[in-house]
């Protein structure tokens, strides 16, 4: 049989159409496989405490009620069998630590609900199977019913729950019934007045439906009318089918669901440390729900309305919430830890410092524990709130975030029912754990604390001790090139301006050398691709008019040579909204909704963090998965285009980003799993490291900390500053604050005391050309970065600072003492004495009046120092003020 030509045509004419079509997709497929992320498996971290055998009590009989678990030659811990709350004794000083504070049955602020928390070991928040948020606390869902197992576990105890109940609440009583069955069946069994005003109050004729006596909507709104209104129709013998019957005659469908919760919690003694243990990995469901927010120990060491204490919190460099301090009105203390997530915050409500340790502390009747997350700290809040709030105790709590969520707004309108809750499907699925450090000791305080967490860092090998005494570093920061726009003929286009060049660096050190500042440690900020936003750092290309590859090598040796250091800095999680080389599809983080992350600086007129009219202050959240890859490029480059041995880093120790999106999700605390192994990698390749920030899981890896927190922030609940950050790392670490030109507010004189309080080194920023050059550009924030104006008072600030601290370079923070004064910025100033392990005391007064301490006079707005040296006491110097 013939085919003509035109049917030939035809044939082929679809095979090619249908071949084109076939090979576009393979080529999408491959293309979208082609991107890989990193394989952080091994990243996640559990607790193996070792074989689980049955109960087995010990003997001891320490606490009233309970029974003994576990024993160090300095703590017991003992459990309630029926209720599995726990004490801890502490034999240094028979203080006796309670998870649940006894007496709160007779709360007088309590209801039954916070009863119910304040004997929860845990408390738990979740969606369930309508995406409606629930809220489940051990006792009442799990200890209440004796739901739960106890086994023996090496030095400690373990827990099994199951957590939930067959009692569906209101649900089970009807919310119409007929008018003349509710009133033979309900109404005429209400013989006592309280039962009478009960349906009076919450039963009215149906406006909806005729005929039909309702119960309001306002009976489910509160925890005692519910109980009170169940409590009636149990005695009159309402039954479940009753219920049924009433739903099916008036037409109301009612859903009703049981969401039950298996969860394992460990309690282990170490020394003078308690383990808690949660294994995310053993908190499951067989149902659809979908925990999100989880409350761990939240009364732990809480103190009473007629107890004496504080707790120290991570607000800024620290902070004091002083017990019964009246301050229940004000905000409760809440901060996320390593700050707020980048990728699902819009607005920052306060400008506040990031969180940098994941600790808080207790002192309660001159005993004082210090807990810190050791499992999950990226996922966790600190929380403390003062008694007369909810409840009669102080306590502070860690709680962790365990999936985030969003709302669509489905029909563009935000706000209304057609909004459709997202919610974060992959979670961390290691442990959490949190430990507890018993102090020992007469009243141990501030110092006690900061000792206790910085030996474990010590011990786990995240700090090491500096060389004895030396010159204290001079941070000194360099702007180089900055990304700007010009226009021609109103067109814009990208360019670059240069504000300092490498030879007017050297021309700075000239001067500070002059001036005795030798150990200058310079940060080169704008140096390659494009300038100080620069695009992603997988290539290098310098910016030749800041300075060659052979200027840099000549600074380096240079400062080197006197103790000091050229750093050149770098982004790797921002990169700039033009950025090359970059994927925006597979190499940005991404929200729940799939879009992708980014975000601007800080608008202090909006409050956002998201939106800038400058575009080119805009930047990318890089996928934390690719991270890995980027460092790998980058080292490749640095090695060859620069030959240097310094960098800062900018962002691996200041923020963190996680990637919601279901394909490559990436959580919070394996990004802070994953940032910590490249920067380990970094640090191998590059052995001086100066890094912005200060999160703790960088410590390893740092030769210096900048934009460390050394100052407070404003918190009306907390009543006291303290620099419990500096007092952790100082003797381990060199570190300094913000750039003290770039404050918003400046006085010479307050900063120099607050280096003096905290030992943080003097930074300053320095620009050659004249700022007036970044008008109207995103880059405003420079505007006070002229060197002519501040390279005199930086000399001084350092001369001051450096003739007593370099005598201290080595030596730990062992003590801080507050003299006199209030909250520094809320309307007061304080008097402090910092005591160092070598016997060395600075008296700094903030007031403006002379103050006598310890036989001293220290002047108003300035500082004493007095010094033990071969056992003889040496007269303070005063320095002029």
């Amino acid at each position: 049989m013939n085919i003509s030509r035109k049917t030939k045509q035809k044939w082929r004419n679809r095979l090619i159409f249908v071949a084109v079509i076939a090979i576009g997709i393979g080529a999408y497929v491959f293309y979208i496989n082609m991107f890989t992320i990193y394989d952080f498996s091994h990243l996640t971290r559990t607790q193996d405490f070792g074989p689980i055998r049955p109960f087995e009590p010990m003997g001891g009989t320490e606490v009233d009620g309970m029974v003994q678990v576990a024993e160090t030659p300095y703590l017991a811990l003992y459990v309630d069998t029926y209720t599995t709350a726990i004490a801890v004794v502490d034999r240094r000083n028979g203080f006796v630590w309670h998870s649940t504070p006894p007496g709160v049955d007779r709360d007088p602020i309590a209801n039954a609900m916070e009863v119910g928390t304040m004997r929860s070991h845990v408390s738990f928040r979740f969606f369930d199977e309508g995406r409606r948020r629930n809220t489940r606390r051990l006792f009442p869902s799990s200890k209440y019913y004796g739901q739960f197992e106890k086994f023996s576990i090496p030095n400690g105890v373990r827990f099994e729950y199951v957590i939930g109940s067959l009692d569906i609440g209101i649900a089970a009583i009807p919310t119409l019934i007929e008018e003349e069955h509710f009133q033979y069946r309900v109404a005429a069994h209400a013989v006592e007045r309280d039962d009478i005003r009960l349906l009076q109050q919450f039963w009215h004729p149906s406006r909806d439906h005729e005929g039909f006596r309702q119960m309001t909507a306002a009976v489910g709104d509160s925890r005692i009318h519910t109980e009170n209104m169940l409590n009636f129709f149990e005695r009159i013998g309402w039954t479940f089918e009753e219920t049924y019957a009433a739903n099916e005659l008036s037409g109301v469908e009612v859903e009703v669901s049981f969401d039950f919760f298996d969860m394992a919690l460990e309690f282990v003694l170490d020394g003078d440390r308690l383990i808690v243990n949660l294994p995310l990995s053993e908190f499951t469901t067989d149902t659809p729900a979908q925990p999100f927010y989880l409350y761990l120990m939240q009364f732990f060491g809480a103190g009473g309305s007629d107890d004496e204490g504080f707790m120290m919190v991570p607000s800024g460099s620290g902070g004091l919430i002083m017990f019964n301090n009246g301050k229940h009105r004000e905000d409760p203390f809440r901060s996320s830890v390593y700050g707020m997530d980048a990728l699902m915050n819009i607005l920052r409500p306060t400008v506040t410092q990031p969180v940098r340790l994941p600790v808080f502390g207790i002192q309660n009747n001159g005993a004082a524990i210090l807990a810190h997350v050791y499992n999950g700290a990226a996922l966790a809040t600190v929380n403390a709130e003062v008694a007369g709030r909810t409840n009669s105790y102080n306590n502070a709590w860690f709680s962790f975030t365990l999936r985030s969520s969003t709302n669509l707004a489905m029909d563009g309108i935000p706000g209304v029912a057609g909004d459709l809750t997202v919610v974060q499907e992959e979670v961390y699925s290691g442990d959490i754990t949190v430990i507890y450090h018993f102090l020992a000791g007469d009243n141990p305080g501030v110092g006690a604390m900061a000792q206790a967490y910085q030996g474990f860092l010590v011990e786990t090998g995240a700090l090491t001790p500096l060389d004895g005494p030396g010159d204290r570093s001079f941070y000194l920061d360099i702007l180089g090139a900055l990304d700007v726009r010009r226009h021609v003929l109103g067109v814009p286009y990208p360019s670059t301006e240069v504000m300092t060049t490498l030879d007017d660096a050297n021309r700075f050190v000239d001067i500070l050398n002059s001036g005795g500042v030798e150990t200058i440690q310079m940060q080169l900020h704008g140096w390659f691709n494009r300038g100080i936003n620069h695009d992603v750092a997988t290539n290098i290309r310098r910016i030749n008019s800041v300075g060659s590859r052979q200027d840099m090598l000549d600074l380096n040796q240079r400062l080197q040579g006197s103790g000091g250091g050229l750093h050149p800095a770098v982004n790797f999680q921002l990169t700039n909204w033009y950025t090359r080389r970059f994927n925006r599809t597979f190499e940005t983080a991404k929200d729940l909704a799939g879009y992708i992350g980014f975000m601007s600086r800080v608008n202090r007129q909006s409050l956002t963090v998201r939106f800038n009219h400058h575009l080119n202050d805009w930047f990318l959240l890089v996928h934390p998965g690719v991270l890995p890859f980027h460092v790998d490029d980058f080292l490749s480059a640095y090695e060859s285009r620069t030959g240097m041995d310094g960098l800062m880093l900018t962002d691996l120790g200041d923020i963190l980003v996680e990637s919601m999106y279901r394909r490559d999700p990436v959580d919070r605390q394996h990004s802070r799993h994953i940032t910590a192994e490249q920067v380990g990698r970094i640090n191998s390749a590059i052995p001086n490291l100066v890094i912005a920030g200060g999160n703790d899981f960088i410590f390893p890896y740092a030769s210096h900390i900048i934009d460390a927190p050394i100052e407070p922030d404003i918190q009306y609940i907390i009543d006291y500053e303290v620099p419990f950050f500096p007092m952790v790392v100082h003797g381990f670490i060199e570190f300094a604050g913000r750039p003290v030109n770039v404050r918003e507010h400046f006085n010479p004189r307050n900063v120099l005391l607050l280096s003096m309080s905290t030992g943080a080194s003097p930074r300053y920023l320095f620009s050659e050309a004249p700022t007036r050059n970044l008008q109207f550009s995103p880059h405003e924030r420079f505007y006070s970065t002229h060197y002519v104006n501040w390279i005199d008072l930086a000399m001084e600030h350092y001369r001051v600072f450096n003739d007593v601290y370099r005598n201290l370079r080595g030596e730990r923070i062992v003590d801080f003492e507050i003299l006199a004064g209030r909250y520094l910025y809320v309307g007061g100033a304080q008097v402090t004495v910092t005591v160092f392990s070598d016997g060395t005391r600075i008296y700094v007064n903030n007031t403006t009046q002379p103050f006598e301490a310890d036989g001293l006079i220290i002047p108003p707005e300035w500082f004493v120092v007095s010094a033990v040296e071969d056992g003889i006491f040496i007269p303070p110097v005063v320095g002029e003020g």
